[in-house]
């Protein structure tokens, strides 16, 4: 079968967490013997100069309006649109990530080519309606996302499809090696994820409990914090593999966050994780890694006192049902909805 895949970010050199779902899912579209094309708006790539990336094309488009913000988004999408509307009688199949790609989709449905619409993050605009209306398969990364989805279009098929930790889970929590606790803050410069949301609590905690602070993340550098916390910015994937392992506690800020998957990296690497109660991947990890702004100091309290109970969490974690996920699961979840239709 022929797949074309799109998505505002390519699997190489990932922006976001959107980047870094396709860049492990592609591999097992093309791994099931389909003939995989993807298409995206933000790479590293030079524009319309196919690359292969683990048996998928991979093509750049031209990127005259790429934007998240609701300003331009509309604009993007009819000319992401634009740029694939002559490829789509080519293909059997298209697999379309969010708010950008949804004209193509309407645009599938006229020609009659299924399609599967994976939203990973919502915006309540007519892009989410037009692309989980038309779509022939809706999927959501989470039942929060799912919620939010069914606020603005009566779809009740929605099909909650978690994704799969990007990193394969370690064996063992690493030997962790830093004289005071070190948490750390994977946050990309974005309103909802600010660290500045949780950082009155990490003051108060800082004054009982001495940790220290890393945050890291594309743009992250920006964000306006206190002298004391360490700014990385964008780091490469190797440095936040090393981030992690090294790590006492991850923070993940979200408020509200449709999945997070930076939760699943630090469990995966072997860093135990507090997650927002405001975030899809709460649904999927132990009600103790779950916090809220309102017990989220005495959390930390308890867990930055204590290494045996940081690694107490990280084992409940760790065998949790969502670190034994593959991407081939989620790929074949994603599919099935097709055979019901």
């Amino acid at each position: 079968m022929r797949v074309l895949s799109l998505a505002w970010e390519c699997p190489d050199r990932p922006y976001g967490g959107l980047g870094t779902f396709v860049s492990r899912l592609l591999p097992e579209m093309a791994g099931d013997g389909h003939e995989v094309a993807h298409y995206c708006l933000h790479g590293a790539t030079p524009p319309l100069h196919p690359v292969d990336y683990r048996g998928v094309k991979v093509v750049r488009v031209r990127e005259p309006l790429v934007s998240s913000g609701s300003s331009v988004a509309g604009l993007t999408a009819v000319a992401f649109a634009g740029e694939v509307l002559n490829l789509l009688p080519l293909f059997d199949l298209l697999v379309a990530h969010d708010f950008h790609t949804s004209p193509a989709v309407v645009a599938s449905y006229e020609l009659g080519i299924p399609s599967i619409f994976y939203v990973h993050m919502w915006t309540y605009t007519a892009l989410d309606v037009a692309g989980v209306a038309y779509s022939t398969v809706a999927c959501a990364n989470s039942k929060l996302t799912r919620g939010e989805l069914l606020k603005v279009v009566n779809r009740p098929d929605i099909k909650v499809v978690y994704p799969a930790s990007p990193y394969k889970p370690v064996g063992e929590m690493p030997v962790k090696k830093n004289t005071r606790p070190m948490v750390v803050i994977p946050s990309r410069l974005q309103e909802n994820k600010s660290p500045g949301i949780v950082m009155g609590v990490l003051e108060k905690v800082r004054s009982r409990v001495p940790f220290s602070l890393v945050v890291f993340g594309r743009g992250s550098e920006h964000y306006p914090l206190p002298a004391w916390v360490i700014k990385r910015g964008t780091v490469s994937e190797e440095e936040k593999a090393r981030l992690y392992s090294a790590a006492d506690l991850v923070l993940q800020v979200g408020f509200p966050e449709p999945f997070g998957l930076v939760a699943l990296e630090a469990v995966a690497l072997g860093a135990p994780a507090l997650v927002s109660s405001m975030s899809g991947v709460s649904e999927v990890l132990p009600g103790e890694a779950v916090y809220s702004l309102d017990d989220l100091e005495e959390k930390l309290v308890q867990y930055l006192s204590d290494p045996r109970a940081r690694e107490e969490l990280w084992a409940k974690e760790r065998k949790s049902w969502i670190m034994e996920r593959t991407w081939r699961d989620v790929w074949r979840e994603m599919v099935e909805g097709l055979k019901k239709s």
